[in-house]
C-alpha cells in the first residue's frame, strides 16, 4: 500500500463542469507535490465528476472522485475528509483558486508552529478578475478564541484553512442541518476553537471569487441562518436564561448580523422591504450603538431620496 501523502485536498463541486478544471489546475501547480486531491461531485446534473476524473488522470494527481446525491457543501466536505488518506486536510471550494506555493506554505507554518493544529491565510477577494479586496483572516489563536469568534464574528475562509484530520473527527466535522448551511464553516471553526489551537499568517494565497448574480436573495438566505446559528451557540454557551450583561452580548451580537444585511441589501439597492424590516431589527436589539444609529440614519437617508 502506498504511504500516505502528507496533505488531503478536498474539493466540493456541484455543477461545476465548465469551470472544475481551472480550479485543479491551480493545485496540480503546486509547488509541493506530496498531497492527494479529492473531488467529490455533490449530485452534479452536468459532467462534473467526468471532467475532474479526466483532469486527474490526465496531470497524474494521486486521489479520486467522489459523486454522491446532492448533500450541499457541508455534506459534500464531510465525504471528502472521511474518505482522506492524509493526517491534515486542506479545503478549496470548486470556483476559487491556490496559487503556487500554497502548500508549500502552509506546511511551513505548520513545521515552524508544531502546536497549531489549523492554519488559515489570506486571500484575494475577486469578481471577473477585478480585485475586490483582501481578506485578511484571523487573529491568532487566544484561550477565549470561540468567544471571540462567536461574538466578533467569523475570521476563517475554508479555502484558506488546513486542518488536523483528528480534530475533524473530535468535533464531527460539519453540521448538515438545512438552517446551518452558507454558515456551516463558520459553525465548525466556533467548535474546532474548543479544541485545536489556531495559526494564521498574514500571506495571500489564494482567490476567493465573489459573483454577485442574485445577492439580495442570498443575503437574507444567509443572513437568516446566520441567526439561527447564532442563537443556536448563544444557548448551548449561556443556556435558556442568560443573565443581564450576556444578554446585552447576544442582542448586541445579533444587532450586527441585522447591520450586515442593511448595509449589503443597502449596497445593491434591492429589496426595500427587507432593508425596512432588518433596520427596525437593527434598531430594537440595540439602539443605543453608534454605528446603528449611524446605518439607520444613511438608511432612511436614501429611503426618502428614493421616494422622492
Amino acid at each position: 500500500m502506498a504511504a500516505s501523502p502528507a496533505v488531503s485536498v478536498v474539493i466540493p463541486a456541484y455543477n461545476a463542469a465548465a469551470f472544475i478544471e481551472a480550479t485543479l489546475a491551480t493545485v496540480a501547480a503546486q509547488t509541493f507535490d506530496d498531497f492527494e486531491v479529492i473531488v467529490i461531485d455533490d449530485g452534479s446534473t452536468d459532467d462534473t465528476a467526468a471532467v475532474a476524473e479526466r483532469f486527474l488522470k490526465a496531470h497524474g494527481l494521486a486521489g479520486q472522485t467522489i459523486k454522491q446525491p446532492n448533500k450541499k457543501i457541508a455534506g459534500a466536505r464531510n465525504t471528502g475528509w472521511r474518505a482522506a488518506r492524509a493526517p491534515w486536510i486542506a479545503f478549496l471550494d470548486h470556483d476559487d483558486a491556490w496559487y503556487p506555493n500554497k502548500l508549500e506554505r502552509t506546511l511551513k507554518e505548520i513545521a515552524t508552529h508544531p502546536d497549531a493544529e489549523l492554519v488559515c491565510h489570506n486571500e484575494n477577494v475577486t469578481e471577473g478578475g477585478r480585485l475586490l479586496r483582501v481578506c485578511k483572516n484571523g487573529p491568532d489563536w487566544t484561550p477565549d478564541m470561540y468567544e471571540r469568534l462567536l461574538f466578533k464574528g467569523n475570521a476563517l475562509s475554508p479555502s484558506c484553512v488546513t486542518v488536523k484530520r483528528e480534530k475533524l473527527e473530535e468535533v464531527g466535522g460539519f453540521r448538515e442541518d438545512a438552517q446551518f448551511n452558507t454558515v456551516e464553516d463558520y459553525d465548525l471553526w466556533m467548535r474546532l476553537a474548543k479544541v485545536c489551537r489556531f495559526h494564521f499568517f498574514p500571506e495571500v494565497l489564494g482567490d476567493y471569487h465573489f459573483e454577485e448574480r442574485g445577492a439580495s436573495r442570498r443575503i437574507v438566505y444567509h443572513h437568516t441562518n446566520l441567526e439561527h446559528l447564532l442563537r443556536d451557540h448563544f444557548r448551548s454557551l449561556f443556556g435558556e436564561r442568560p443573565s443581564l450583561s450576556q444578554r446585552l452580548r447576544i442582542r448586541r451580537r445579533l444587532s450586527g448580523v441585522y447591520r450586515s444585511a442593511l448595509g449589503l441589501l443597502m449596497t445593491y439597492g434591492e429589496a426595500p422591504q427587507e432593508q425596512s424590516r432588518y433596520a427596525r431589527l437593527m434598531l430594537r436589539e440595540f439602539p443605543l450603538d453608534p454605528k446603528n444609529v449611524a446605518k439607520a440614519v444613511v438608511w432612511a437617508a436614501r429611503s426618502v431620496a428614493h421616494r422622492g
